[in-house]
């Protein structure tokens, strides 16, 4: 017995495992890419055994987590900051609830909202209420409606509140130097970026817009009709189709960003995925890999307990 027992150790040290090791007992293919998931973790998502490392993605940083248990399903580079472009108005969004001065208060455009970059829906002097400036920000991603946003608060130190959110939310490596996210210092993580998710879609003055494809209004004191489409192209996609629903989610561009994307599917027996998209190459891009994680998710792992 003593012998037979040095041998199989002996023939361990001489055929090591590597990516797939060899069990010599059951004479089969054993898989150790993946740690074996412990009891209390059996509510969570489980990796399928398989070689699949994922899609091919243009994108400089991504994660996906399940959203119930937090569970890393796909992880690139996720704690690198990066510029995050738009995907800023979501935190300004949740300042502005904290200081909301009441959705039907009217504001006036001054000179100082109008931002370059991105297509202009509201001129100097136009009045609006701000129901129609929140509208405008989180769909259309109007940088003009979210500076009139956040100045109808009254809070002269609104970057400050987005900043202190942040802290508050545990996003450690977040930063912000202006409300629209026109700033390239606006900079975040991945890691940090689901959990604004978590916080932002939770609202639903906030899930509501962000799921809205178009949005129309006239101005107050002209009565200008103003025509906005969602900047979100996977509304209305196979991903906000059966079996899946896009609870939220918030786009984003800039030249030092690249083309990011901050977005949470649900498929119909309520598995949620929240996906941080950052510097994809290009518009299609974003919108392919986007599908195409998720999808590779739902195909590599299986939710046990799921109803």
């Amino acid at each position: 017995m003593f012998n037979f027992v040095v041998a199989i150790i002996l023939a361990g040290l001489l055929f090591p495992a590597g990516q797939a090791g060899f069990n010599f007992v059951t004479q089969k293919a054993v898989d150790y890419s993946y740690s074996t998931q412990s009891e209390n973790e059996i509510t969570t998502p489980q990796r399928l055994v398989n070689k699949s490392l994922g899609i091919k993605t243009t994108a400089k940083s991504i994660l996906v987590i399940d959203k119930d248990s937090g569970k890393v399903l796909y992880d690139k580079n996720s704690q690198v900051a990066s510029s995050i472009a738009s995907i800023s108005k979501l935190m300004a969004a949740l300042v502005f609830l904290d200081y909301n001065p009441g959705f039907d208060q009217e504001i006036t455009m001054v000179k100082e909202d109008q931002k370059e970059g991105g297509f202009v829906y509201l001129f100097t002097d136009e009045k609006v209420k701000v129901k129609d400036l929140f509208q405008l920000a989180l769909i259309a991603s109007s940088n003009e409606a979210l500076s009139a946003l956040a100045r109808s608060t009254g809070q002269d130190n609104f970057i400050a509140l987005m900043n202190q959110k942040a802290f508050e939310l545990g996003m450690t490596n977040t930063y912000f130097a202006d409300p629209t996210g026109l700033a390239p210092a606006n900079v975040s993580t991945p890691a940090d970026l689901v959990k604004l998710a978590q916080a932002a879609f939770a609202r639903p003055e906030i899930a509501e817009a962000v799921k809205t494809k178009e949005y129309n209004f006239k101005v107050l004191n002209n009565q200008r009709p103003v025509k906005a489409e969602s900047t979100d192209r996977l509304l209305g996609s196979f991903l906000d189709s059966e079996p899946y629903q896009i609870v939220g989610a918030k786009t984003g561009y800039l030249d030092e960003a690249g083309y990011c994307l901050l977005i949470e599917v649900k498929r119909a027996e309520g598995q949620t995925l929240i996906l941080a998209l950052l510097g994809a190459s290009d518009q299609t891009s974003r919108w392919q890999e986007a599908k195409g994680l998720v999808d590779w998710v739902f195909a590599n792992y299986d939710w046990p307990n799921s109803q």
